[in-house]
């Protein structure tokens, strides 16, 4: 062992001396020749060079990039033949290093084989008229060459080091501009083509395309090591699959350049893995990562990028697209958490026109996700017009209908129970507009649900049906639910609500139908009663709270127009059947616009309005037309109307009358006697009065043989006037079984009657059981006896003669 290690030093000593021996050879004869060796290279420069060449100073470095030996020049510069106008040198470097090739220059051969470059820069400047510096680019033609001669490349390296290169185009508006930190370049070229061994360290300050419409890679720095191909005949720079970084982000990149031709085209593409959403963005230019901003996500994604296009000027065709898994997932609208899907952004949706924002597109398909516990998904999610952004996507879920109470922060609607399915589809802006309209389309299914509506503390059960969105309407199809044992079902809809709920949900109108085979209508009395006062928890802050802010503003303000079909209907002691009913519901009053029903043998219209002016007292307004109905049948379902006159026991036949009245409520739906006011214009056939206690007193004094617990009488006709406790009866005839006679003035039922009673004599006259009654007018004169009816000292009806019908003589001297 030691004896072979001896041997191999020896061997090394002798080899050390014979290339010491061999360079100080070189070193000897290089410094003879110095002169001639810097004027062969300084010429062979030269000569390949187009333009205004300076420099500075050039010497000889022998040791500078040991062991080759180099022609040092020092401040070069290479200027255009209009540098002067436009201040732009095209080449300058402090140092340039060009390294010769000893054995070429022994055979007086051109002896350059490498250039190395030391704080430069390269400005290739075109300005708005199209004159370029780009010119110095082409070879110098060796004029003592034969015809047809190509000059061979003897470079084999370059090499730069802090050199700016910069792609200036006024005319296209085109700006590449790079910092080169370091950048080694080995050139091997054979007939057809030159490979390039590069090394790279680059910052990219720009590579705008078309400098309005933003850069690309903005100070991103490049790294890496990779081969490129230059096919000579072609003029086609291509790289295929190479590693690189991007500010420290690893990209595959394949791409071909052709030089060639009167168009010039690039095809760019690149692959990563992993890559931050933000640092994606920053890739790309400003506008494109204001409309990518509009989303965030938390996790790395898979990027593919395609761009090509014109490498003299103009828009190029990006297409990027990228694979999303189980991420969060930030939107103007709503955040999701295990978010995947897959999705591109192109800058030409539709081809031919000028790839530009309005034209440019950022779609997601395949979108799978969880939205506050529910399960969504979306075949569809597009956004078009990176200008003003339309968002279009569609939306499936189902989930328990109880997750809408955290979705959609309703104090009113409290939802128990259910299940529910959603199928919608959106067309709008993807941030908040008021003043653009936003679109929805589809269903919201729901099943078997179980609804409190808190202010009125009603619970709705059974709940199914659909809720149907068109563009900005709401419809409701076949939701039936059962509400205190009334089984209901419901359709409504309600006109531009989805616009109206973000800009004046108080100005809402709902258009709602209601069916039902019987309504209980005292069930529903609460309606007369204020609602609770309901108030958001406080620490309700959330993103939809705004939005539950304006569904409860609907729900409590908007006008709500009913129209009710019930096959039966009954109140307290009131039944009717058919029933229409036609009511707008505001905020704080009912507007009873029609109300048609069978009621008693007849039919009853009314028209109106119920306010709820104050606590625990309601304003109602009634136009109510009766037509044929049972009279007695009437004042008992209606409690009398509120006087105790004539009651429902006292009086049979068939009533048409034409009733307007004003009168109070409470709360539970009781008629406040002191507030009635009305007029009743009512005719009554085929009546009778039975045990009428007041015509009873008569026969004190009067026929006194004659049945007066059931008086018969022909019809009635009068207008009654009702107001403050007293009922107004205008002059009236009553021509009975028992007796003719003609009755006015007041019944009061608060002590304050005054009426009068005229008995025609003719009554005498005997009247048998067949005897049929008939009007003769109330004008018509006959001899009569008067009797006046005035509440005595003990608060009742006591009857007397009026001999000088003295009730006339003072009503007429009033």
């Amino acid at each position: 062992m030691k004896k072979f290690l001896n041997i191999a030093f020896k061997a090394f000593k002798i080899i050390f001396v014979v290339l010491l021996i061999l360079y100080i050879a070189v070193y000897a004869y290089v410094s003879i020749n110095k002169a001639s060796i810097i004027k062969q290279v300084t010429d062979d420069i030269g000569k390949k060079l187009n333009g205004k060449v300076t420099v500075e100073d050039v010497e000889l470095s022998f040791f500078s990039q040991f062991p080759k030996v180099s022609v040092l020049l020092n401040n070069v510069s290479i200027s255009d033949s209009m540098f002067a106008q436009h201040k732009h040198r095209f080449f300058h470097a402090e140092h340039l290093f060009a390294r010769i090739s000893i054995m070429l220059l022994i055979k007086k051969q051109a002896p350059l084989n490498g250039i190395s470059i030391e704080k430069g820069e390269v400005y290739m400047y075109t300005d708005t008229s199209g004159y370029t510096n780009t010119y110095l680019l082409q070879q110098k033609k060796d004029s003592t060459a034969g015809k047809g001669a190509e000059s061979k490349n003897e470079l084999k390296s370059v090499k730069l080091k802090e050199v700016s290169f910069i792609i200036d185009d006024r005319k296209k508006e085109k700006l590449h501009s790079y910092f080169i930190n370091d950048l080694n370049i080995k050139l091997d070229e054979n007939d057809v083509s030159f490979l390039l061994d590069v090394k790279a360290d680059i910052i990219m300050h720009s590579m705008a395309f078309n400098v309005p419409r933003g850069t690309f890679l903005k100070e991103k720095k490049f790294t890496g090591k990779f081969e490129l191909a230059f096919n000579k005949q072609s003029s086609q720079l291509q790289f295929d699959s190479i590693d690189i970084k991007l500010s420290g982000q690893p990209f595959n990149l394949s791409g071909r350049f052709d030089l060639k031709g009167e168009a010039p085209q690039f095809i760019l593409r690149a692959h990563t893995r992993n890559i931050l959403y933000s640092e994606g963005k920053s890739m790309v230019p400003h506008r494109i990562d204001s409309s990518l901003s509009l989303v965030d996500l938390d996790k790395p994604l898979d990027v593919d990028v395609s761009i090509n296009g014109p490498l003299n000027g103009g828009e190029p065709l990006i297409y990027i697209n990228w694979v999303v898994k189980e991420t969060h997932l930030k939107t103007p609208f709503l955040d999701f958490d295990n978010a995947s899907f897959t999705g591109y952004f192109t800058n030409e949706y539709v081809k031919g026109v000028p790839r530009l924002d309005p034209n440019s597109v950022i779609n997601n398909s395949n979108f799978s996700a969880e939205w506050r516990g529910m399960p969504v998904k979306s075949g569809n999610i597009e956004i078009l017009n990176l200008f003003e952004p339309v968002l279009t996507c569609d939306l499936e879920s189902d989930f328990p209908l109880t997750k809408l109470n955290d979705i959609a922060g309703s104090n009113f609607l409290q939802i128990q129970s259910g299940e529910g399915s959603v199928n919608l589809t959106y067309k709008g802006p993807i941030e908040k507009n008021n003043n653009t309209n936003s679109f929805i389309n589809g269903t919201v299914s729901l099943k078997n649900g179980t609804v409190l509506y808190a202010p009125r503390d009603v619970s709705m059960k059974n709940v199914s049906g659909q809720l149907v969105f068109k563009n900005s309407d709401v419809l409701v199809k076949n939701l039936r639910c059962v509400v205190f044992n009334n089984k209901i079902l419901m359709q409504g809809q309600a006109k531009n609500l989805l616009t109206l709920i973000n800009t004046e949900p108080g100005k809402a109108t709902i258009d709602w139908t209601i069916s039902t085979p019987s309504l209980n209508l005292s069930a529903f009395i609460f309606l007369l009663k204020p609602g609770k006062n309901i108030t958001a928890p406080s620490n309700s802050k959330t993103k939809l709270a705004s939005a539950a802010s304006n569904i409860d503003e609907v729900l409590e303000k908007a006008m709500l127009h009913v129209n009710l079909d019930a096959a039966s209907l009954n109140y307290k002691k009131f039944e009717a059947s058919n029933v229409n009913a036609d009511i707008s519901l505001l905020s704080n009053k009912y507007i009873i616009n029609n109300v048609s029903m069978d009621h008693a043998g007849g039919s009853i219209h009314m028209s109106g309005s119920l306010l709820n002016q104050e606590a625990n007292y309601l304003l109602a307004t009634l136009n109510t037309s009766m037509e044929n109905v049972d009279v007695s049948k009437v004042l008992d379902a209606f409690d009398n109307f509120g006087q105790d006159a004539i009651l429902s026991q006292n009086l049979d036949g068939k009533l048409t009358a034409k009733i307007n009245a004003s009168l109070g409520l409470d709360e539970d739906g009781n008629v406040l006697p002191a507030s009635v006011k009305s007029t009743i214009d009512f005719s009554l056939k085929d009546g009778a009065l039975i045990n009428y206690e007041p015509v009873k007193k008569l026969q004190n004094f009067l026929f006194k043989k004659r049945d007066f617990n059931n008086i018969r009488f022909a019809e009635l006709r009068d207008i009654l006037e009702v107001g403050n406790r007293d009922i107004k009866i205008n002059r009236m005839e009553i021509q009975s079984s028992v007796f003719s006679f003609f009755v006015e003035g007041i019944y009061s039922m608060k002590g304050n009657t005054d009426i009068s009673i005229q008995v025609p004599l003719n009554n005498l006259k005997k009247r048998g059981a067949d005897y049929n009654p008939e009007n003769v007018g109330i004008d018509k004169k006959a001899r009569s006896i008067f009797i006046r009816g005035r509440t005595g000292s003990d608060g009742n009806v006591s009857f007397k003669l009026d001999l000088f019908n003295k009730y006339r003589k003072e009503k007429q001297g009033e």
